[in-house]
């Protein structure tokens, strides 16, 4: 077991026993790590969006130039559709449901590939897509290129959030 930092809280884990337990911000044990954050949609969201959030609400997270640095501190993905005003579940880690509308220049996932955020609000991508290269700079292109995780299938990705990376400023 590794130790994890998912959207401000430190998980620690160890071996009690025989038994693998998590320490939570150094207080209190956990057998598991949370699955989903509760929060209220900002905006309309579909299953598979990849959001950041802003106070309470979480809105369509983008890579895009010229974007605030909130918009790119994507959190997770949404596990299903929500409109804005209600309570949406997002994932902070683990495996979510991927469809062609979550994705640019894609139909579906490609098992094997790590997927960044896009610049396109809410959606991922590969590195290198017919909507161009991930590190590309410039107007209308990626400012970040923010790991986002794996495609485990063609419809699923293990979501493993990373740092942004400051493709310019």
């Amino acid at each position: 077991m590794a130790n994890r930092n998912i959207f401000a809280r430190s998980f620690q884990s160890f071996n009690s026993g025989g038994t693998d337990v998590w320490v939570l911000n150094g207080e209190g044990v956990s057998l598991t790590l949370p699955a989903a954050q509760s929060y209220t949609a900002g905006e309309t969201l579909i299953q598979g969006d990849f959001v950041y959030v802003s106070g309470t609400q979480v809105f369509k997270a983008s890579a895009i130039s010229g974007v605030a640095a909130t918009r790119y501190g994507v959190i997770g993905a949404t596990t299903q559709a929500a409109p804005t005003g209600s309570g949406v579940a997002v994932s902070t880690d683990g495996i979510v449901s991927i469809g062609s509308a979550n994705l640019t220049a894609d139909v579906s996932l490609v098992p094997g590939n790590y997927y960044y955020l896009s610049k396109f609000s809410g959606q991922i991508t590969r590195y290198s897509t017919a909507s161009g290269t991930v590190s590309a700079s410039g107007t209308d292109q990626y400012q970040v290129a923010v790991p986002v995780g794996y495609a485990v299938s063609n419809s699923e990705l293990d979501v493993e959030i990373q740092p942004p990376i400051i493709l310019y400023s």
